[in-house]
């Protein structure tokens, strides 16, 4: 008794002696750890990642990063940085030469003593107004760029509502999966129990049983409907390697009526890729003003100082070179400047038409989506649930037999799905339209 007495203190003592070691050790390692890795370290980089991807986008989040990730949108950008110093370049003057020359030294005498020196300066001038008209070609040529930067902005941005309305009618798409899957189970589990009272053949519960699989296998297929809908999404983005859980937010489900006019005038008016063109064909035309000018020569003016040793002479010499224009009056690039300015107005003229055709066509879509979708929400769902209703509440009560109930749900499942679809193929349709009309579709 005694020597228990006596260890128990110590054993006590060792576990405290143990639990402050461990604490300490612990916190060692963590400090370790920081001081290795700093907050990269992978404890953290794992927090991160878990904290990422249980975080729901909002579409607003979604256009931002796309803005700011989107690889070909930043292409644009350094399209634009590129014109710029193109720009720059264009609006310099040619350098001037410096000319050095010794002649005649005596091979009997180092150095300038004897010889006849020259110091001289050209300078190059650009007459006819061509350096004018090449600095007008690459301010255009700029503003085209910005267009055309304007343009994939408009379709970065079409490209991501599109693709995270995917992900919310995917979403949807998965929530009444597995709300089938809830009433297979219900009805699997109220037929086995009736099958044990003897109420039911075995072959209800063998059909519930299949119904319950086959909802189990909808719910996998719409979880990997959905794992590839946010990828695109991310991809769109351009963060395909970052991990997101979904999105938040809803579909536009009663967007107001549209005047196909007011939409036409909204594209001629700010389409970004229209104004590309036009402003395509204002660089072809000044780009042939400016090779129609090429054929005016440029000015080589010089000037010099020259030393005549051996007669003690000074001597100041001057020089005009003008090219004459016989044989070369540029007329293979005045040829090739009226057809690019005809090609530009043709392609000024196809980009319009094109862009007439998509909105006309996602105008007509638009309008038949609305109408079913509206037909949806006011009669077939209403209709769906309430025949499900009655008819569960009339298959407990015996009134019907379990075909009638299984053809009830799937008509509830069928409609709800084919429901989101229409949903989602109207709000795929609304950004195209926005992203040609250069508008903004809301609800009623």
């Amino acid at each position: 008794m005694n020597m228990q007495l006596i260890s128990k203190p110590r054993i006590q003592r060792s576990m405290c002696i143990c639990f402050i070691l461990i604490v300490g050790v612990s916190a060692f390692l963590s400090n370790f750890r920081f001081m290795a890795f700093g907050k990269d370290s992978p404890a953290t980089v794992a927090d991160e990642k878990y904290q990422v991807s249980s975080k729901k986008i909002s579409l607003e989040d979604a256009i931002r990063i796309a803005v700011e990730k989107n690889p070909q949108l930043q292409s644009t950008r350094d399209q634009i940085d590129a014109a710029i110093g193109e720009l720059r370049q264009s609006r310099l003057y040619p350098n001037p030469v410096l000319e050095l020359l010794a002649e005649e030294i005596p091979d009997n005498e180092i150095g300038l003593n004897q010889s006849q020196n020259l110091v001289a300066v050209t300078q190059p001038i650009i007459t006819g107004g061509k350096r004018g008209l090449g600095i007008k070609v690459s301010e255009k040529s700029k503003e085209k760029n910005e267009f055309e930067r304007d343009t994939v902005l408009l379709e970065v941005m079409a490209n991501t509502k599109k693709a995270f309305y995917k992900v919310v009618g995917d979403q949807e798409g998965l929530v009444i999966a597995r709300k089938v899957e809830e009433i297979a189970k219900g009805i699997y589990a109220s037929e086995k129990l009736r099958f044990e009272a003897g109420e039911v053949a075995i072959t209800n519960v063998l059909r519930a049983e299949v119904e319950l699989s086959m909802a189990k296998n909808s719910v996998f297929h719409a979880e990997g409907v959905l794992q590839n809908s946010i990828k695109e999404l991310q991809t769109v983005m351009g963060i395909p390697e970052d991990v997101i859980d979904g999105v938040t937010g809803n579909l536009l489900s009663k967007p107001g009526a549209l005047a196909l006019h007011e939409l036409e005038l909204q594209m001629s008016d700010n389409q970004p890729s229209l104004k590309a063109s036009k402003k395509n064909i204002e660089v072809a035309d000044t780009q042939l003003m400016l090779e129609k000018r090429q054929v005016i020569p440029d000015i080589t003016v010089s000037a010099g100082y020259k030393r005549l040793s051996a007669e003690n002479i000074d001597t100041v010499q001057l020089g005009v070179e003008i090219p004459a224009p016989f044989f070369n009056r540029n007329q293979g690039n005045i040829q090739k400047g009226k057809a690019l300015a005809k090609k530009a107005k043709s392609e000024n003229l196809s980009v319009y038409n094109e862009l007439l055709f998509q909105l006309r066509r996602n105008f007509n879509s638009f309008n038949i989506e609305r109408k079913r979708v509206m037909e949806y929400r006011e009669k077939i769902l209403p209709k769906a649930d309430e025949a499900l209703t009655l008819i569960t509440r009339g298959y407990r009560e015996g009134e019907f037999d379990y075909i009638d109930l299984l053809d009830a749900q799937r008509t509830w499942a069928e409609t709800r799905i084919s429901y989101v679809e229409s949903l989602k193929s109207l709000n795929l349709i609304i950004a195209d339209i926005e992203r040609l009309a250069v508008t903004k579709i809301r609800e009623q």
